[in-house]
C-alpha cells in the first residue's frame, strides 16, 4: 500500500532532523500540519531573503572603476572590445576584456578561419553628446561592477534616471557602431566618459559611435528626429 504524501513528509521530515514532530493521537494532525506549514514559510522567507542578497553584475563602459565603492565592487577593470567594424562575421557584443589575459592551449599567429577581436575606439566627430571630441579616436575603458545587496539589473534606454524602485548605478549616452558597419549590441556608456592611458592612436578595430533617435516607427513626439539618446543602468 502507498503512503499518503504527508506521511511520506513527516517520516522523512523527522528522519533528517528538519521538524521536530512529535507522536500525537489523530486530533492533533491539524495543529502538526499548521506547525509544518509556518515552519515551510519561514525557511521560504529565508531562500528569498538569500535569492535576493545574491546580487547583481553589470559592465561599466567608458569607466575604468565602479563609482561608490563602499556599495559597489569593482570585480575587474579592462579595455572595451569587439569585431572590427567593417567585418561581416566575428560577434556582435562588445566585451570588457581584462588588461591580464590567461592563455591555455594556443599557437600564435593568425591563422585561416577563426573569429578576431580588437580593441574598441569612440568616435566622436562633434561635441554631442560628451560636450567635447577630445576622446576621439581614444580607446574605451570597462569595468566590471558588482553590487552584493542588490539582486537585479536593467539598462534602460532614452531615460537618465531610473523608475520608481530602482537604485541608479550610472547614466550616460546609448553608443553602438554605426548603421553602415557591422551590427553591434547598443551599450550605455557613462555621462563622463574616461580613456584608456596610452591608447590613443587610430586603429578603428571596434567602434562607439552616438546613437540618434529616427522618427516613423519611434514616435515623435515623445521622441526627437535626430537627437541623441540618453540611458541609465539600475539595480534592484
Amino acid at each position: 500500500m502507498k503512503l499518503p504524501i504527508f506521511c511520506l513528509l513527516l517520516v522523512f521530515c523527522a528522519a533528517h532532523g528538519q521538524f521536530q514532530v512529535p507522536i500525537v493521537d489523530g486530533e492533533d494532525v491539524g495543529a502538526i500540519l499548521a506547525s509544518l506549514q509556518a515552519q515551510l514559510n519561514e525557511q521560504k522567507n529565508e531562500i528569498d531573503a538569500m535569492k535576493q542578497k545574491e546580487g547583481a553584475v553589470y559592465v561599466r563602459w567608458g569607466r575604468k572603476t565602479c563609482d561608490n565603492e563602499a556599495l559597489t565592487e569593482t570585480v575587474y577593470s579592462g579595455i572595451a572590445g569587439g569585431s572590427y567594424h567593417n567585418n561581416p562575421g566575428s560577434g556582435t557584443n562588445y566585451q570588457c576584456l581584462p588588461t591580464n589575459p590567461q592563455w591555455g592551449r594556443y599557437q600564435d599567429g593568425v591563422q585561416g578561419w577563426k573569429a578576431f577581436m580588437y580593441g574598441a575606439e569612440y568616435e566622436l566627430d562633434t561635441i554631442y553628446p560628451f560636450g567635447s571630441t577630445s576622446l576621439n579616436n581614444h580607446d574605451v575603458p570597462c569595468a566590471v561592477c558588482y553590487v552584493p545587496t542588490r539582486g537585479s539589473k536593467l539598462m534602460i534606454p532614452a531615460r537618465n534616471t531610473c523608475y520608481s524602485g530602482w537604485t541608479e548605478e550610472y547614466d550616460g549616452y546609448l553608443m553602438a557602431q554605426a548603421y553602415r558597419l557591422q551590427a553591434t549590441e547598443y551599450v550605455c556608456v557613462d555621462g563622463q566618459p574616461e580613456a584608456t592611458p596610452g591608447g590613443y592612436t587610430n586603429h578603428d578595430g571596434a567602434l562607439f559611435y552616438p546613437v540618434e533617435a529616427r522618427c516613423g516607427t519611434l514616435p515623435c513626439p515623445n521622441y526627437v528626429e535626430g537627437r541623441e539618446l540618453t540611458c541609465v543602468v539600475c539595480t534592484k
